[in-house]
């Protein structure tokens, strides 16, 4: 049992924890009848935030505000229903800028605000599984509103969820940029090779995973040692045009993220790109 220390509205209430932590607990009519000092069972929360910082209260206070309820359950069914598809557990940030977003994308859809989505394609393309979630999340959203939002809607739910599976490690506009490189590289290689990628072979799904990975690396500053690798120079002659084409796109990405690539990076990209012209 938690002893509630404010409430906000029926629905939303700051409570304290046996040891003194503060929570957000929120229900449909979770505080109905009750009063600061009385007690109130976790169990009739549909979604418990933990306050670890003003920052956060605040930013969750305002959210209650400006957010109607029934969205901030819709929300809690998409993240559950996401949670369950890409097998992995989002945090409260992920929880209140899709909320917020959400919401706002409702909103806009009964004003006939149709906005569209730029990186539509590149994020079909490049973050297929979260895409499907999101367009499951399109179901949800249909159920709950009787509104059927777009694809273009879908698209930008998607990026929510890439960001909340990085932990925070980026945000949302790192995420568009990833996107950005993504497609830029997959142009350099098409290039190169004078060829067309096959986007659904599983030596591109690879390349493209080792990119995003690499992205990553370079942005929490894991980018590896500058040692010469003992495959290096057989590496570099058994693969020349892979290798020329390493290169163009090591220029590009020292270039956009004003980065290190070191030898062991470039002899994995070199062999990736080699899988793919196979």
């Amino acid at each position: 049992m938690y002893k509630v220390k404010k409430i906000f509205n029926t629905n939303v209430v700051l409570i304290n924890d046996e040891k003194g932590l503060e929570k957000i607990f929120v229900g449909r009519g979770i505080s109905f009848g009750k009063k600061k000092g009385d007690v109130i069972s976790a169990s009739r929360a549909e979604k418990i935030f933990i306050i670890d910082s003003p920052e956060v209260k605040e930013r969750f206070i305002q959210l209650t505000q400006e957010v109607p309820l029934n969205h901030l359950e819709l929300v809690t069914k998409i993240v559950k229903e996401a949670e369950k598809e890409l097998n992995c557990t989002f945090d409260d940030a992920l929880y209140l800028g899709l909320a917020d977003h959400i919401s706002y994308a409702v909103n806009r859809y009964r004003k006939g605000e149709i906005i569209t989505n730029a990186l539509l394609f590149e994020i079909q393309k490049f973050y297929p599984k979260e895409y499907a979630a999101a367009l499951n999340s399109l179901k949800i959203i249909f159920y709950e509103e009787q509104i059927q939002l777009s694809k273009d809607e879908a698209g930008f739910i998607a990026l929510h969820f890439v960001n909340g599976e990085q932990n925070n490690s980026q945000n949302k506009s790192d995420a568009i940029m990833t996107v950005d490189i993504l497609n830029k590289v997959s142009l350099i290689v098409e290039d190169c090779f004078g060829i067309q990628l096959e986007e659904k072979s599983f030596n591109y799904i690879r390349f493209i995973t080792h990119l995003k990975f690499f992205i990553q690396r370079v942005s929490n500053d894991q980018i590896g040692e500058n040692i010469l690798p003992d495959l290096f120079q057989q590496v570099v002659e058994s693969y020349p045009k892979a290798a020329k084409c390493a290169d163009v796109i090591i220029e590009y990405l020292k270039e956009k993220l004003q980065c290190a690539i070191y030898p062991e990076e470039r002899v994995y990209l070199i062999l990736h790109l080699q899988r793919l012209i196979k």
